[in-house]
């Protein structure tokens, strides 16, 4: 059984097949990178996983594991290892050729899937009837025997080009009590539906019928149990579950995923529940503070007992057997990440793992069969890397590092701090500081995250390590407004855009002054989305505070952002009225708050950055706010990115944009642009 299935599928065709032999799973030495240059630690700090997806199979005893390259032009690889045989004889690979494996996950003890798609392949959007479809050749799912690595079948094979995978589906029920048979959704033209597909031949019955809005199945006891749709925007999922007497779909919910800065949604599937007619969600019931895990009844549409609910953190994911609906525990964020396991034997066993490592390191459980378990250990000074705990011979090995090019000698420890806020609200926040410490001639990078409702914590963040390696110390609060303190704290940011919650940044910033962590004169704001509004407004309304700016992908106008939700339907616009005010009495204040209307009273350079292909925070955000930078004879510098959806960029991208961020915050920390051009690090 594994604790958490893998989800990812991906798009386009087969590659042959074949085997190899491998050496035994051991550790992975890393290497030390010395006094190595910045640049190749820029490289190091990006470098995608080495290893993903490790899988124990259901009795324990065989472990898959994908093997990505470590240059570019080489071959994903899957790693099959016996862990009850010793020598060479124990693993084996199975490459894949020129395709890129986007998941394994077992079916059975006997049998494993794999999902492959071809690289450099761009899956592209495309808007039809009020839609974005997703536009792209047929993906393929395989099943391969284990033990002779042969015995291949393709899902949904000769079905017809009509049946295809996309990004992201997920295989629904692995179907413990039927091993030939999974459950799994596929798309049949536009229709997104539920199928039972035979694992030996491939060979696929539809059993639900879903819609071009349908987005995700989810199943108990062998039984599709709760359909997911998304809304016209994407910005609300509406929830259908076998309901009543008569085991019809009904609506029960409508929740906003709020995909804009991820945060989660107010109602959400956990998992299958042991007793029947009955499933575990993630929510928050009117009038509760915090999220919790309940048990929902699917006949009476009501939530029943709640199974955990803290007092002083929301609950962000339940640890559930998907295929038995046993419930293991919670997960949590305080300043790190916590699980808490209800069943006191498996809690003993976790606390003994837990034992063995730091505690400022994250231990996740990520696969569990039968004794065995795989734990995932990683923090802000390591990148991750994947652990087998046998509690039979109570021993606890190294399995690989994901990024075995990166030391904690090289990476700077994420402090967990707080301050007072002048109204006395305490404030928690995450300090990183340089290899030579925070003193009082230290420049401070502050960067709030977006969202709003979302947070920062305790982990390895490439952009926080890239900084700190350049001699900042960086500051990342989690203000009033962030998610994850129960609905009170986030709530308090409601309406307070350029307000209360830029008033925690500004606190935050004195703070580190008082306490000689920072130079008052070398302090740069850098955010990104919601980040991206907190600096300009923050160069706005306290530029004695900042020498210079970062946005990237930056809400600029508020009031004509609101009015760009209206096309998002009546769900989404209610809640951005909720949070940002009422488009018409509350004009005056958004207009008050929006940089945009006050680009003049902004002393200090500003660097822009968004994406050309960004669908949340549309680039004419940008274009507005630099053609107000212009005519207000401002210092900046707008950089408008081809292709570039709501991210930082990917791969080359993103070093480009690191090494953009790096040139800028050391030519302008001064207060002024002297000689940055994002054009000049493109061709390095």
């Amino acid at each position: 059984m594994s604790v958490f299935r893998a989800t990812l599928v991906a798009v386009l065709g087969v590659a042959a097949l074949f085997a190899t032999m491998v050496g035994p799973v051991g550790a992975q030495r890393i290497p030390s990178m010395g006094d190595g240059a910045i640049e190749d630690f820029l490289r190091h700090v990006i470098r995608p996983p080495r290893y993903e997806n490790v899988r124990l199979s259901p009795n324990g005893r065989y472990l898959l594991l994908v093997e990505k390259p470590h240059r570019s032009g080489g071959d994903d690889t899957i790693l099959v290892y016996d862990l009850d045989s010793e020598g060479d004889s124990a693993g084996r690979r199975v490459s894949v050729g020129n395709r890129r494996v986007d998941w394994v996950e077992w079916a059975n003890d006997d049998r494993f899937l794999i999902a492959i798609s071809a690289r450099n392949v761009r899956v592209t959007l495309r808007r039809e009837r009020g839609r974005y479809q997703l536009v792209a050749s047929q993906s393929r799912v395989l099943t391969i025997d284990r033990d002779s690595l042969q015995r291949v079948s393709v899902l949904f094979d000769g079905e017809g080009e009509n049946f295809w995978n996309p990004n992201r589906s997920p295989i629904t029920d692995f179907l413990p009590d039927d091993p030939d048979h999974i459950l799994m959704p596929s798309y049949e033209r536009r229709n997104y539906n539920l199928y039972r597909v035979n694992i030996e031949t491939g060979a696929a019955d539809r059993v639900e019928r879903g819609d071009d809005a349908t987005v995700a199945w989810f199943s108990a006891n062998g039984e599709a149990v709760m359909r997911v749709d998304r809304t016209r925007s994407g910005e609300h999922l509406r929830f259908h579950a076998r309901t009543g007497r008569n085991g019809r779909w009904r609506r029960v919910n409508t929740v906003r995923t709020l995909d804009l800065f991820d945060a989660r949604a107010n109602f959400e599937w956990a998992g299958p529940s042991d007793r029947p007619g009955e499933i575990y969600v993630r929510a928050r019931p009117d009038g509760s503070e915090f999220y919790g895990i309940y048990r929902y009844d699917l006949a009476e549409d009501v939530f029943l007992e709640p199974v955990a609910v803290r007092d002083d953190y929301d609950i962000d994911y339940a640890l559930i057997d998907e295929d038995t609906g046993r419930y293991y525990g919670y997960s949590y964020a305080g300043a790190r990440r916590h699980f808490v396991f209800a069943d006191p034997a498996f809690a003993a066993g976790y606390a003994d793992i837990r034992r063995q490592f730091p505690e400022d390191v994250i231990v996740e459980p990520v696969s569990l069969g039968a004794n065995r378990m795989v734990v995932y250990v990683s923090g802000a000074t390591l990148p991750g890397v994947y652990y087998l705990h046998d509690a039979g011979a109570g021993v606890i090995d190294e399995l690989v590092a994901v990024n075995s090019d990166l030391v904690a000698d090289s990476l700077q420890p994420m402090q967990a701090i707080s301050y007072t806020a002048r109204d006395g609200t305490e404030i928690p926040a995450f300090l990183t500081e340089p290899a030579t410490g925070s003193i009082s001639s230290t420049p401070l990078v502050v960067m709030p995250h977006g969202g709003p409702e979302a947070r920062d914590e305790q982990g390895f963040d490439p952009v926080v390590q890239y900084l700190a390696a350049q001699g900042y110390t960086v500051f990342q609060p989690n203000y009033r407004g962030s998610s994850g303190y129960g609905r009170a704290y986030a709530e308090a940011g409601y309406r307070q855009w350029g307000r209360l919650m830029q008033d925690d940044l500004t606190d935050g910033v004195a703070a580190l002054v008082e306490r000689g962590q920072a130079d008052p004169d070398q302090v740069c704001i850098v955010g990104f989305s919601y980040g991206g509004y907190a600096a300009l407004i923050g160069a706005a309304l306290t530029p004695e505070l900042y020498r210079c700016a970062f946005a990237g992908a930056p809400v600029a106008d508020v009031e004509e952002f609101l009015e760009f939700k209206e096309d998002a339907g009546d769900e989404v616009h209610d809640y951005w009225v909720e949070l940002l005010g009422h488009p018409r009495r509350d004009r005056d204040f958004m207009r008050e708050t929006s940089p945009v209307r006050i680009a003049d009273r902004i002393d200090r350079p500003v660097y822009l950055l968004h994406g050309d292909a960004d669908r949340v925070v549309p680039v004419e955000q940008s274009r507005v706010m630099a053609a107000a930078l212009e005519a207000a004879d401002a210092d900046f510098v707008y950089e408008e990115v081809s292709g570039l959806t709501h991210n930082w960029g990917e791969g080359r991208d993103f070093i480009v944009t690191m090494r953009n961020l790096a040139a800028f915050l050391d030519d302008a920390m001064d207060g002024r642009i002297d000689s940055f051009d994002p054009n000049a690090n493109k061709d390095e």
